[in-house]
């Protein structure tokens, strides 16, 4: 029960789906609102980073690429680059929960303790920029994907922009940030558990199958569940069942405000051109979080004008501290390892942040 308290997010979404009931009551409808599709996947992609995370395959990888650099810029820059193309495909929040505490380790290995902070910030950043470009990098992207059934290239065409000015400024703002100091890494990468590691990318490439539509999404569910009975039961005690939830609750919530008419023709009203369903995807997000405001708005947008939803949640991951889930799980280390800086550091992240935002939503509104 105390876990459950602690996910504010859920415990918000799980009430006002139950407030919503006593305006719309339980009926078939219900069935509808739920988007299985974006669950089964959801589910499939928790199993097998869970995996891969045991098999200390991402260790590895970030220990091999910085362990030959002598200088906290160029190590701080490969292992913010490493979060940025890892989470394209293993999602943000499951790179962060690895990469972050290796960030810690080595710059305290390295006694870099002072840049910490610089690069777990823009390792943040990196991770909701990256994961911006792919259907499975982030929760509300698997999930506008399949509820837009939107085509594959036509999902890049709209988000490489972000990822790509995300590139430069993260790539710009590490070698003005970070100073080149020389240290000492002396590390020796993780061995990693290689058959276990197969049997786990092929539950990540049933998740892609089923993300890309190449095989049936029962399929995809079916094919999990093997897995997960003769190989991987352990793996559930890792997944998050409460996003799951949440999200569930989510579709409750906003599949009963679109069946009251007054406030569907209300939102439906504001949310009729590019620019006003692309700032209330962004401003959305910085108050109630990317994933939330990309179920909430999605219900009232057009199908016409899924492209500025995606692109204003994505830019809206980030911003305020809660934007996304990624910058809370980096916060919540910020905390534990450096407890006097948390000042210092959510205004340096804000900050950050807000020129990233301006930037690149000037980029993509203006030249794409």
């Amino acid at each position: 029960m105390k876990y459950i308290l602690k996910d504010k997010v859920f415990m918000i979404a799980f009430v006002f789906a139950i407030i919503s009931m006593f305006f719309i009551p339980p009926n078939r409808n219900y069935i509808g609102y739920i988007n299985y599709k974006v669950l089964i996947i959801m589910f499939t992609i928790m199993v097998a980073v869970a995996g891969i995370y045991e098999t200390h395959f991402f260790d590895f990888i970030a220990t091999k690429l910085v362990v030959n650099f002598k200088s906290i810029r160029f190590i701080g820059l490969i292992i913010i680059l490493t979060t940025f193309f890892l989470a394209m495909f293993l999602t943000n929040d499951a790179v962060l929960l690895t990469l972050v505490p290796f960030t810690i380790f080595v710059t305290i290995h390295t006694h870099m303790e002072k840049h910490a902070l610089t690069i777990v910030m823009l390792q943040t950043i990196a991770a909701n920029m990256g994961s911006a470009l792919t259907p499975m990098g982030d929760p509300q992207n698997i999930y506008l994907y399949a509820y837009y059934e939107i085509p594959f290239r036509s999902f890049l065409s709209v988000t490489f922009p972000i990822t790509l000015m995300g590139f430069i400024l993260i790539t710009l703002s590490t070698i003005i940030l970070i100073p080149h100091v020389k240290c000492e890494l002396n590390l020796k990468a993780p061995s990693v558990a290689t058959k276990k590691l197969f049997l786990y990318f092929l539950i990540l490439i049933n998740a892609l199958l089923g993300v890309l539509r190449v095989i049936p999404i029962e399929y995809t569910l079916v094919v999990t569940i093997f897995f997960v009975i003769f190989f991987g039961h352990h793996l559930l005690k890792r997944v998050d069942f409460l996003l799951l939830l949440t999200f569930t609750s989510f579709f409750i919530f906003t599949g009963n405000l679109s069946e009251i008419s007054w406030i569907k023709d209300t939102i439906q009203g504001v949310l009729n051109s590019r620019l006003s369903v692309f700032f209330s995807g962004l401003i959305a997000s910085q108050f109630i979080s990317n994933v939330p405001a990309a179920v909430l708005l999605s219900t009232f947008t057009s199908k016409d004008y899924w492209q500025p939803l995606l692109q204003g949640v994505n830019i809206g991951a980030m911003g305020t501290i809660i934007a996304s889930l990624a910058s809370l799980i980096t916060f919540k280390y910020v905390l534990r390892e450096f407890p006097g800086t948390m000042k210092t550091y959510l205004k340096k992240y804000t900050l950050i942040s807000l020129i990233f935002i301006a930037i690149i939503s000037f980029v993509t509104l203006v030249f794409f």
